[in-house]
């Protein structure tokens, strides 16, 4: 009975998968929590990656919305919006401006991983996909954004805040204080908060 040759399997060098985009951008804007960050960023990814920008917008809405209840609670969502103060102590001015601006910096930088993983392209469609691009820190999706706006102006993007509260209060908690920007944030996060209630 003949037998086979035998095989020796040979160990080949490859040089190693080139890191995402995300990942570079999360290892560069958080050295220190980089991983966990990504983590968050593929999951959302998962979520949102074969819906249209209507879905899309809808889940990082939900994501915002809960993203701001954790890092802000009741006392910090309150200070940021102009509701009436809580009774137990409210924040600082200062306290409350650092953790809105931890939650906004967070947001956008989460938008900004999902975009990069998504390798979406950088010539916006619609609405949505303007405002989105806007509250992302990457250059070329903003500036993407800012095409589109100009040639389609902010009507749109406006009508399109005003029934989103999540990512109405990323904006608000982005904007300096006493901006045009930051009352539109106000305005349209009010404006979604009563149509969906």
């Amino acid at each position: 009975m003949a037998f086979a040759p035998r095989h020796y399997p040979a160990l080949v060098w490859t040089a190693p998968p080139a890191a995402s985009g995300a990942k570079r951008f999360l290892q560069r804007v958080l050295p220190h929590s980089w991983r966990f960050a990504q983590h968050v960023a593929a999951d959302l990814v998962r979520q949102v990656e074969y819906l249209p920008w209507s879905g899309r917008v809808e889940m990082l809405d939900t994501y915002f919305l809960r993203q701001a209840e954790a890092m802000l609670r009741p006392r910090g969502l309150t200070g940021l919006v102009g509701g009436p103060s809580p009774p137990d102590e409210p924040l600082e001015p200062h306290q409350l401006e650092r953790h809105c601006g931890r939650f906004a910096d967070w947001s956008r930088m989460m938008v900004t991983a999902v975009l990069l993983d998504l390798n979406e392209r950088v010539e916006v469609m619609g609405a949505e996909q303007a405002l989105t691009y806007l509250l992302t820190h990457d250059l070329g999706y903003t500036k993407a954004a800012a095409v589109w706006t100009t040639f389609h102006g902010m009507s749109a993007v406006v009508q399109t805040l005003r029934r989103l509260p999540g990512y109405a209060l990323v904006l608000l908690a982005a904007s300096p204080s006493d901006t045009a920007e930051r009352f539109l944030a106000r305005d349209a996060f009010w404006a979604a908060v009563n149509a969906r209630s």
